[in-house]
This record gives C-alpha cells, structure tokens and sequence, in this order.
C-alpha cells in the first residue's frame, strides 16, 4: 500500500518495503488446519505461533501521469518459520505437548490502476485492481511435529494447508506534510476479497491427503501508518520512510486465518 510517489507529476516510480513481520496463528486457527477429519475429541485445548519479527519484502513499480493517473505493479512475498507451543487432546493418551515449527509461505501481486487528488493539505491516492496470491502453512520440515503421540493419527509428515486465489483489491492513503517541508505523515487501508481453493493435508489421513475445498472466498486486510520524508535531487527525488503494518487474511471456510504485524522500512524513486 505504501507507495513513494507523492507529487502528481508524469513520471515513473518504484519502491521497495523491507518489512519485519510476526506471523500470528492462536488454537482456533492450528485446529482449523491441522486437527482436519480427526476425532471430535482430538483437538488442541490452547496454543499459539509466536515469532520474532521475520524478514519479508514489497516491491512496488508504477507510471503516474501529469493529471494524477496511472498504474502500478506490488508484490509482497513472506516465507518464514514461526514456533508454536500448545496442548493437544487425543482420545488415547489424553493431553499431549504440541510444540514445533510452522512455515509461513505468502505471495501476493497486485495489478491496479491508481489515481492521485488532493484535498486541502491532504494528498490521497486510491487504487483498484487484481489481486492473485498463494499462502502455505505447514509444520516445518526443519522443526516438524512429533504427531507419533496421537493415537488416532495414521500419518506423522507435514501437514497443512495452501489457499490459492484471485479477486479485486481496492485501497486509499492519505498524506500529509508536518514539521518541515518534505516530511510527511501517511496511512494507508487495503482490502482483497480473493476466490479460490483450499488443499488440506491430514495427519488423520493415510499419506497425509491431499484433500481439496472448493469455491472458497478469503478476504484480506491491510493497514500502514507511519512517516517520510522527501528528498529532491537533479535527475530524481528519493524518499524513505518507516511505518507499522498489520494483515489479516481470513476466509469463509474457517480454515487458515492467520495474522502479520510489525513494521518496515521503505525507500523510493521518482523520475
């Protein structure tokens, strides 16, 4: 959502967001994904992924032209292992630790066209287009779980999920200068809504599965709010900025919701 170009002035543009991001799965979510066709009484009774902040990016490229439309191209990918500790319940041997690593694997490209305005001492920009992207959670091949406990289960591999979908996405920032010229405050809010399928691998299934769920929508939310400033030179102005960020990618399925936050930095060009 954060892009660098701040004037409505033809030209070219392109930015890249150096994001450090926690991925966030609470108990609901890990039965949603992993305890898939089991025994109504294998379940996890508590338990969350949390990890440090983890490297991920955005890049932005994109024309705007001399009456403040134009296009452009984001793609943000993330892949990162996140450890998770909880309590599972199996119908043989009870309570049982679940503890290992979960691999969060997103990409998602947005192609949209975009428009520029201002209002009073607002700059804005809103955009509408495509969206396709892919998110993978499984337990992690590095750190996978020990599932040999549960009785019930007859597959003891990865197991996981993967959503794969396209859809429209739409969004609008606000910006505007404070302190001095050339420093500026910004926020920006994004939606997805993305229809696609979701593949289910089991440990309660002989080879893990795969299974397949059809037709399903998932809707993504995005939030940025943070700080720039812009520097003018001969050829180009640069910009650089630092900013929070939070996602939330749910579905109607009620399978794979999952959340990111933290923050990042970015550094833009204009020509």
């Amino acid at each position: 959502m954060l892009t660098s170009q701040t004037q409505a002035e033809e030209g070219l543009y392109g930015s890249v967001d150096l994001l450090f991001l926690s991925p966030k799965l609470n108990a609901v979510g890990f039965n949603n994904i992993f305890y898939v066709e089991s025994p109504a009484a294998s379940q996890s009774l508590d338990g969350s992924a949390d990890s440090e902040l983890e490297f991920s990016q955005r890049v932005i490229v994109g024309y705007e032209g001399d009456q403040g439309g134009g296009f452009q191209v984001r793609w943000f990918t993330l892949n990162n292992d996140a450890g998770y500790t909880g309590t599972g319940v199996d119908t043989i041997n009870g309570n049982l630790p679940v503890v290992g690593l979960l691999n969060f694997d997103v990409d998602a490209i947005d192609a949209e066209l975009t428009q520029r305005g201002k209002f009073r001492v607002w700059d804005w920009l809103a955009t509408a287009g495509a969206r396709y992207a892919r998110v993978d959670i499984h337990n992690s091949a590095n750190g996978a779980f020990d599932w040999s406990g549960f009785g019930d289960a007859i597959w003891f591999g990865l197991a996981g999920m993967e959503f794969e979908g396209a859809g429209p996405t739409v969004s609008v920032q606000g910006s505007r200068e404070v302190i001095w010229e050339g420093f500026e405050f910004f926020g920006s809010a994004r939606t997805a809504l993305l229809y696609g399928d979701i593949e289910l691998d089991s440990i309660y299934r002989a080879g893990g599965g795969p299974s397949v769920i059809h037709n399903i929508f998932a809707q993504v939310w995005e939030v940025q709010v943070g700080v720039r400033h812009e520097h003018e030179y001969d050829a180009f102005d640069l910009v650089c900025g630092i900013f929070w960020e939070a996602q939330r990618w749910e579905n109607d399925s009620n399978i794979g919701d999952f959340a990111l936050h933290g923050f990042g930095v970015n550094t833009g060009f204009e020509y």
